[in-house]
This record gives C-alpha cells, structure tokens and sequence, in this order.
C-alpha cells in the first residue's frame, strides 16, 4: 500500500513538472512573437539574455538530476534567477539534500546556490495538494494586483512554507507580495530571495 502511495506520488509530481515545462516553453514562445515580446520585456525585469540562460541552466540541472537521482528529479523544485538557484522541496535522506546542491554546483552559469530542500520522511499527497493550492492562490492574487509585475516572481511551497525568489521594483511592491503570501490560508512561513531593482547584484 505505501509502495503504491508512493509511486502515485512521484507520478502526480512528474505530471506537475511536465505541465511546468509546458507553461516554460510556451512563455519562451510569447517572449519572442510580437506585441506579447514588447509586454513581456518591459515587465520581466532580467534581460533578454539572462531570462534564456536561466532558462538553460533550469532545464540542464532537471536533466542531470533526471539522469544522476531520480528522486531528487520528482522531489526538489528549482528556480533561477540571474544563476541564483533556489532549490526547494523535501527529500527523505541529508545525503540527497547534499546531491541536490553539488549538482546544482556543476552546472554552467550558477553563480549562487540557496538550498531550502527540508528533510521529511512523511510526504504525503495531501501535503503537496495543500502546498500546491496555496501556491495557487499566491500566484493568482500577484497575477491580479495590477500595482505588482508579477512576472517577476516565482513562489514555491513546500509543507507550508512560502519561498519567493525575484526582483522587486521596489521596497513598497515587494511589501505588497508578503503581505499577499502571509495572508494567504494555510502558509505557515514566508522565506524570501527577492532582491530590490535598484539594487546591484
């Protein structure tokens, strides 16, 4: 019975994944065809050039992971901002918390690495139902706020932990974007990586 729980578990999380590379590479296709690139530019603060290598980055580490450590594969969620990577999600053993961040090391391009990887034995489907629901929630009320570029921010949350990574315009929207993630039901800790525009990496 656990053994099936489990593998409905990593099938529910690849499922999750391909959607995401989905919504990835249809975002890549909005960018760069007419009046949606022009939109796109002006609200995505990075670069042109940095949006697609973090792109490349994002799909070389899911490769190596696929290839070296299937369970870090379905397990750790990876976002990349200007070669920062976030690492999020929970695995069951340290030593694949440790895997997860060498690998993230040997790719090309990353310059930093946050590893937020929680250790938990007791994943469940429910958890990451809860968890994506609250995510769900984050990223439609950013999405609706028409004083937040939303396009700036990822969020990922795991066993109720809220992690936001991006780039805000400034102090006041970026208050905005807690705000939003603390209020919403079920989060039990936001952890942001959010830099400042004017900020200099």
């Amino acid at each position: 019975m656990q053994t099936n729980l489990i593998k409905n578990h990593m099938i529910h999380k690849f499922f999750a994944v391909a959607f995401s590379i989905l919504l990835i590479s249809g975002c890549t296709t909005a960018f760069v065809t007419g009046a949606s690139k022009a939109v796109l530019i002006e609200k995505e603060e990075r670069s042109f050039s940095n949006f697609v290598e973090d792109t490349i980055i994002l799909a070389q580490l899911k490769n190596t992971y696929f290839s070296n450590n299937e369970k870090i594969f379905f397990n750790v969620n990876v976002e990349v901002l200007e070669g920062k990577v976030l690492l999020t999600g929970s695995v069951e053993q340290i030593d694949e918390r440790i895997e997860a961040t060498k690998l993230a090391w040997g790719i090309e391009g990353v310059n930093e690495v946050i590893n937020e990887i929680q250790i938990n034995n007791d994943d469940s489907i429910l958890d990451y139902a809860d968890d994506l629901v609250i995510k769900t929630k984050i990223k439609a009320k950013l999405l609706l706020n028409s004083d937040i570029f939303n396009l700036n921010y990822s969020v990922e949350v795991v066993n109720g932990v809220v992690y936001l990574i991006g780039i805000a315009q400034n102090k006041e929207e970026l208050d905005r974007v807690m705000n939003i993630s603390e209020n919403t039901y079920g989060t039990k800790n936001v952890i942001s990586y959010v830099r400042l525009k004017e900020k200099e990496i």
